[in-house]
């Protein structure tokens, strides 16, 4: 029987911990060497710095911007304050604490940095330059994104290009686009759309390959593209629209998922009533998109929203009860394109960013319609992946913004693989290696989004009878629950989990009858087409219907908890998720015992599994749920505590112990920690909580180093449960899980609390007063059909009425 979920029991005792800062420095032998080479090297910026000033002063007052590369590890704070003296500003840090470092010259003769390095030399001073491997201009190359490197501007081309600038402070990037628009304008371009946020700093512009040539050498520009290509295909299926029982529209204050794609057509029989609004997401320099034009004229978002709207439809139409259960807001960001061999595609617009069209979006539907929580991305840019050092990604970073502003929750499809059927003779190794062109593509890669991989589902249209497995002579995913050959898997930025979860969104099947069409391996959509063609229904797969899946079950929890943060409804989901038991060699011979590096081949393909809206929203009597949503202050410890039940050790069968943390951290772009704060978990048995109290108070004292492996007292070390994965790679991203599995009976004695530690720890908020939310949610379950959970909730209430 569904019950309620419990409270999960907090000490409300605060802990603040003490923050030390720094570590030892490696030092180099030969300063008087290391300081010749970089002057000279210095000496070169400073003449390429002059000419690009001569060239560009009736423009602009060019910013002298080079690279440092560092050997090892620092502190951002001191170092950044090192490098200031020296007359020098760091605009944006290497996502790892050595690599590149970006830095703007304050003083364009360079003569402080100049004089620090000569005191340096001879007198042994500033020994943060021990920390230095060289100064570097900065080539090119490094500016040209992938998809101008496999398509360069041809002679005689003009393009729309993207262009990223450094985002520097305010003033200086204001006079800088005062200029560079001018510049552009001058020379026969356009500047078409800009948009420029607390992260970013992006230009759409019009341009000739020549005057590309004239400006690709400022150093004020990071990153400069062509703009991203969308791409989709489907096919068809249906059923008489009498034999349906379709729902009226539901309740007002329902959930609305705003989905950002191709439009929708809202007279479709199954969207009409559940269509809340339509925009389309007009240009500003042309009139592919219209503000009166916002229906879907390719097709997908149609196929997106009514799976958002419906989840699975396969089972509606064996119900035949189609009963939606939240809105829909459509923008319109993609529009109908016909490529070279006359085949219908969706495209964006090429004088638009897109990350601009995204911001508009979603701030109109937040301001228009409260109940807006919950924005479905089915879409991704194949030229970025993710992969090793890769800085974030500017439409990421833009939705980390949007999420962190609005409190919304971002649902983003991992993007589907190219040229997936050279690969299948390799299924699923190829999945699991780590080569770029697998991995989870922009904007998959934002660390707010829950970012969605896709699995296979039993074979679409057997029952049917429309197709038999005998005609299938080859599919590499044959069981429900395999990943589907085309998804992308992470890791995700800087190494965190990712995918977040996994859902169903088709197969490939390879046909015995090599003129034949084989059905079976795709998911059931609508069909936008079904007036011309007499079809509700049509087929189609990829993670972009994998997406839709988790944000109707979203909507659905979101509906359960009218009052939930973003925070707690996410680490619900993933407190209900569960990694498929089936899964092909060598994916089924890891677990939740093996060591972490195994245990990342299985994350990177499944995240943390596939959702389950029950538990996420009810316990059962075998499966306890506790939560919490509290705020913490930075370098803070709160603990938790709650009692198991005698019969969940005693009674025989599996067991399962998790944690689920979710917090909402700021985040800036371009510095070393991406995230202001991390946090971590710890549990903890055997121990009174005045143990663990006594443990922590130790921690508070001394201080910790902010790069600890965990935080453990060491007292405590020999009670601390092991969830996996472990706390080093969980603690990467703001969407957490750990678990812990027993076969056999637990060593825990159940006349003591387990005990919950939440802990955060400050990287660059420096804000005394700032409270970091969170939400945590702990799942107790166990095999066997008995009832812990009232006898979870009675130990929880009798010791609560004790302390009080």
């Amino acid at each position: 029987m569904p019950e309620e979920h419990l409270k999960l029991p907090f000490y409300d005792k605060a802990f603040e911990r003490k923050k030390r800062q720094g570590g030892r420095i490696t030092f180099r032998e030969d300063t008087g060497g290391f300081y010749t080479q970089q002057v000279s090297v210095i000496e070169k910026i400073k003449q390429d710095f002059a000419q690009e000033k001569k060239k560009f002063s009736k423009y602009f007052d060019p910013n002298l911007i080079f690279k440092i590369k560092l050997n090892q590890s620092v502190d951002e704070d001191s170092f950044t304050a090192f490098l200031r003296n020296c007359g020098i500003k760091v605009i944006s840090a290497s996502p790892t604490k050595t690599g590149y470092w970006i830095s703007l010259a304050e003083d364009e003769d360079l003569d402080k940095v100049m004089r620090r390095l000569k005191e340096h030399a001879e007198k042994e001073l500033n020994q943060k330059f021990h920390c230095i491997e060289s100064f570097e201009p900065i080539p090119i190359e490094d500016k040209i994104g992938e998809q101008l490197k496999v398509y360069p501007l041809k002679t005689k081309e003009e393009a729309y290009l993207d262009i990223e600038i450094w985002r520097m402070e305010e003033k200086r990037i204001k006079e800088f686009l005062k200029g560079f628009e001018s510049l552009i304008k001058e020379k026969g371009g356009q500047v078409t759309d800009k948009l420029t946020t607390e992260n970013l700093c992006l230009l759409r512009v019009k341009i000739s390959k020549n005057l590309f040539d004239g400006i690709k050498e400022l150093k004020e520009i990071n990153r400069i593209d062509r703009p991203p290509k969308p791409y989709f295909t489907s096919e068809m299926l249906s059923i008489p629209t009498g034999e349906l029982k379709i729902g009226k529209s539901p309740s007002k204050n329902a959930t609305a998922i705003a989905i950002l794609d191709s439009g929708i057509l809202s007279n479709h029989p199954l969207l009409e009533n559940s269509t809340g609004d339509e925009i389309a997401v007009s240009t500003l320099s042309s009139g592919n998109i219209k503000d009166n034009k916002f229906q879907d004229d390719v097709g997908h978002g149609t196929k997106v929203a009514g799976i958002a709207v419906y989840g699975d439809l396969r089972q509606c139409i064996t119900d035949k009860v189609f009963l939606p259960e939240a809105w829909i807001l459509s923008a319109k960001v993609m529009y109908k394109t016909e490529n070279f061999s006359g085949e219908s595609e969706a495209t964006y617009d090429d004088a638009e960013l897109l990350e601009h069209q995204l911001e508009r979006a979603v701030h109109y539907f937040k301001k228009r319609h409260k109940n807006c929580k919950i924005v479905n991305i089915s879409f991704g840019d194949p030229y970025k992946a993710m992969f090793g050092n890769q800085r974030q990604y500017a439409l990421a970073t833009l939705i980390d913004e949007l999420a962190y502003d609005l409190d919304m929750i971002f649902i983003i499809s991992v993007g589907n693989l190219q040229n997936t059927l050279s690969l299948l003779d390799n299924y699923p190794q190829y999945l699991i290696d780590e080569s770029k062109e697998v991995k989870l593509i922009d904007p998959s890669s934002s660390v707010y989004a829950l970012t969605i991989g896709s699995i296979v589902q039993e074979y679409g249209t057997f029952e049917t009878g429309e197709v038999s497995k005998r005609d299938i002579a080859y599919s590499p995913a044959n069981k429900k629950g395999y990943p589907s050959p085309f998804t992308r898997v992470g890791p995700g930025y800087k190494g965190m989990i990712k995918p977040d979860l996994v859902e169903e969104g088709g197969n490939i099947l390879i046909s015995s009858v090599p003129s034949s069409a084989i059905r079976g391996g795709d998911l059931i959509v609508l069909n936008p087409d079904w007036l011309k063609e007499g079809r509700l229904f049509s087929e189609a797969c990829g993670t972009s219907f994998a997406a839709p899946k988790v944000a109707h079950l979203t909507a659905k929890l979101c509906n359960q908890y009218p009052d939930a943060s973003a925070n707690l409804i996410k680490a619900l989901m993933l407190a209900s998720a569960e990694v498929p038991n089936d899964r092909p060699a060598p994916l089924s011979n890891i677990n939740f015992n093996s060591s972490d590096k195994e245990l990342l081949d299985l994350l990177k393909v499944y995240g943390h599994g596939k959702p389950n809206f029950q538990t996420a929203s009810f316990s059962l009597s075998n499966h306890v749920v506790l939560k919490s949503e509290n705020s913490i202050a930075l370098n803070g410890i709160h603990l938790y505590y709650f009692y198991l039940s005698d019969d969940f050790l005693n009674v025989r069968g599996n067991r399962q112990l998790s944690v689920a943390l979710a917090y909402n951290s700021p985040i800036r772009r371009n510095r070393i920690d991406y995230m202001g704060v991390n946090m971590e978990f710890h549990l903890f048995r055997n121990s009174d909580i005045t143990e663990v109290i006594d443990g922590y108070s130790s921690i508070l004292k001394a201080g910790m180093d902010s790069d600890e492996e965990d935080v453990v007292p060491t007292q405590l070390k020999i009670n601390e449960i092991k969830l996996k994965p472990g706390v080093n790679l969980r603690k990467k991203g703001i969407h957490q899980k750990g678990i812990k599995a027993y076969k056999v009976k637990p060593d825990i004695d159940t006349n003591k609390p387990l005990v919950l530690a939440v802990i955060s720890q400050d990287r660059w908020v420096k804000n005394k007063d700032y409270k970091q939310n969170y939400a945590v949610v702990v799942t107790v379950k166990h095999q066997a059909e008995i009832n812990i959970y009232n006898q979870m909730r009675q130990r929880i209430a009798e010791k609560i009425r004790i302390r009080t």
